[in-house]
């Protein structure tokens, strides 16, 4: 590989992070956080939720580099509010420098989560043949609604969420009306037994969550929902559909649909919200879904 061509690869990660960047933003501020500005950085803020995913710190759009005292300043907003500071970004966005102020600041690594990235140019996806008793349908409004309702409730599904695109129950028909929130269900013999939802943002999609009754369960029905998901989502008319993949299992499945690795959103966060036990009885982190 030449010198142009890495520097071209690299380039078109880079691209892709920011796409991914720039999503995630913007579906978290379609969940009813707010934007308030810090300088050259952004303060990202849900007056009613506490997850991580919606209440950080992040660089300002169209900046390359972030001074110290301006991450200090948006953090400062955060604790006035009564959260835990946290600065949320995609890896390789921005030079070594960013990263050493915010280790002078006290911070320390929370989560680096991987992303998985399908691109039409990529090739065509590689999917299991779809069994002639399998049917997979869009559906919207309160049909949308009621269905995470029930299956976040039915011990019977494996659900998989993501902690950077959380699920808001009680939003579903401001997001489908609005065009931000796909959902999929797949049927076994006319029988509900998968779902999957995805977050649609500026011709790009995530898929956020995932569900498929355990009795059920196959790597290729798995994929068969993904598969999907992707295929409506480029019908929708997007060029870029991610994933987070948090596990070595989640990571593997996608690369065998046609996904590649693209790179980490990575979260940094105050070293005594990390040093601090949680609760007795109390959850470590909270859920990344939000009901309303």
């Amino acid at each position: 590989m030449t010198t142009e061509d890495v520097s071209a690869a690299v380039k078109q990660a880079r691209t892709v992070m920011r796409r991914v960047q720039e999503h995630l933003r913007g579906i978290h501020l379609t969940l009813g956080a707010k934007d308030e500005s810090a300088g050259f950085a952004d303060v990202i803020y849900h007056e009613s939720s506490p997850l991580p995913a919606l209440n950080y710190v992040i660089p300002r759009r169209n900046t390359a580099h972030v001074p110290g005292s301006h991450i200090e300043d948006g953090l400062k907003l955060l604790r006035q509010r009564g959260r835990v500071g946290r600065v949320y970004f995609a890896e390789g966005l921005y030079p070594p420098l960013f990263i050493g102020s915010l280790r002078e600041l006290g911070l320390v690594v929370e989560t680096e989560t991987p992303m998985m990235v399908y691109r039409p140019q990529q090739g065509v996806l590689s999917l299991p043949v779809l069994p002639p008793e399998i049917t997979i349908n869009r559906v919207e409004g309160q049909q949308s609604m009621g269905i995470w309702w029930y299956v976040w409730r039915n011990a019977f599904y494996d659900v998989v969420t993501s902690t950077v695109d959380p699920i808001i129950l009680g939003q579903d028909l401001r997001s489908t009306a609005q065009g931000n929130q796909i959902d999929l269900i797949l049927y076994r013999y006319a029988f509900a037994v998968g779902v999957v939802r995805m977050t649609v943002h500026d011709k790009s999609a995530c898929i956020a969550a995932r569900a498929l009754m355990k009795d059920y369960y196959t790597p290729e029905l798995m994929r068969l929902l993904q598969g999907a998901a992707v295929r409506m989502a480029l019908d929708a008319g997007c060029d870029l559909v991610f994933m987070p993949g948090e596990t070595d299992a989640e990571r593997q499945l996608c690369r065998d649909s046609g996904f590649i690795d693209a790179g980490s959103m990575v979260c940094y966060v105050e070293s005594s919200a990390i040093a601090v036990p949680a609760a007795e009885n109390q959850p470590a982190e909270v859920q990344p879904v939000l009901i309303l």
